[in-house]
């Protein structure tokens, strides 16, 4: 026989019909699951809600709740969800742009931005005439002095080394003429102090 209770309980006797005391008995052990269910749940609830407060965030969004869940499941739920990694991400990217931008660059005066470039190439060891037009310039002068028939050629080493001895030339006869300006309380070089600077060191005008 079969007798149905309120929570839906069906207890089944295999030889002879139970009691009404044992239905009862059942009906109350029932009601204290529930119970001790109902506790467990109230007390994870407590938990969560204490652990948001303390992290300012939702931590278990979309973690659906288990009457049946225990403490120690909590130790396998997520520590950081992915929802606040990106947030912290996004915040970490607005940060670095607004730090760029805070960031004023200096504006140079003209004599600086000079000074600046002289200090440049003073450290630089390179050449600041560019190769090509100055191995067209060379083989210009040299088709000047020699007939049509010779057609004199140049190897790349002998420009390069003649291109070498007219930059030093050429950085020694500006350093005089500098200081000859600077000797006559200018800071900008003139034609006459190049001519000046040439007929100390002994050269042509």
């Amino acid at each position: 026989m079969e007798f149905r209770q309120p929570g839906n309980i069906i207890v089944q006797s295999s030889s002879a019909v139970r009691t009404l005391s044992n239905v009862n008995r059942l009906s109350i052990e029932q009601q204290q699951i529930n119970e001790r269910a109902q506790s467990l749940l109230q007390r994870n609830r407590e938990r969560r809600k204490l652990l948001v407060k303390q992290q300012g965030g939702s931590l278990y969004d979309g973690v659906r709740e288990h009457p049946y869940m225990s403490s120690q499941a909590d130790r396998y739920l997520p520590k950081e969800p992915l929802q606040l990694k990106h947030q912290e991400i996004v915040k970490r990217r607005r940060r670095r742009v607004n730090n760029i931008a805070s960031k004023t660059h200096k504006k140079y005066t003209p004599s600086e931005l000079a000074l600046i470039e002289i200090r440049k190439y003073q450290r630089s060891t390179e050449l600041l005439i560019s190769k090509i037009p100055f191995a067209r310039l060379v083989k210009e002068v040299t088709d000047q002095f020699t007939a049509e028939e010779q057609q004199l050629r140049w190897q790349s080493m002998a420009i390069l080394a003649l291109q070498e001895a007219s930059e030093a030339y050429l950085v020694g006869l500006m350093e005089h003429t500098n200081l000859l300006a600077l000797h006559a309380k200018r800071i900008t070089i003139m034609r006459k102090d190049m001519q000046l600077a040439r007929r100390i060191r002994g050269q042509f005008l």
